[in-house]
């Protein structure tokens, strides 16, 4: 396998057909993952989304491997952009996606049990446990 994060060409038929991650080390997926959607936040910023994926993985309702979890449609919008594809490897929110990555059972959570993130307040009423790290809300259903 080649270095994580390295370059790969979108060969989906339709935005969700993530197919050319398939098969991937799950450190690489995780680490894209966290990069394509904290690439601009704080390092806890950057844990929180990581840990999203982790406690998806642990409740199993949303698969049982991080190639399921981060791959599942709907999901995890940042993979689905040019960010997942192409992180720029030089950057420090690469080098802190791929430590974070790299490292999870080492890494401080700092949301607790959460499973959902969004980039702005959730507005369903049935959102509870409502966390705001950065530019993220986290939160349950």
């Amino acid at each position: 396998m080649a270095k994580y994060g390295e370059p790969i060409a979108n060969k989906g038929k339709d935005k969700w057909d993530l197919s050319e991650f398939k098969g991937r080390d799950s450190v690489d997926l995780l680490a894209r993952m966290i990069y394509s959607e904290a690439e601009g936040e704080e390092y806890v910023g950057k844990q929180g989304v990581a840990h999203v994926a982790k406690n998806r993985k642990a409740d199993g309702r949303f698969g049982e491997t991080y190639e399921e979890v981060l791959l599942a449609e709907s999901q995890f919008e940042g993979m689905t952009t040019k960010r997942a594809r192409e992180p720029d490897l030089n950057s420090q929110a690469w080098e802190e996606s791929l430590s974070i990555a790299s490292n999870m059972s080492k890494q401080h959570n700092p949301i607790g049990n959460r499973l959902y993130f969004l980039p702005n307040k959730p507005k369903s009423s049935k959102a509870k446990d409502i966390l705001q790290l950065g530019n993220h809300w986290f939160f349950n259903y």
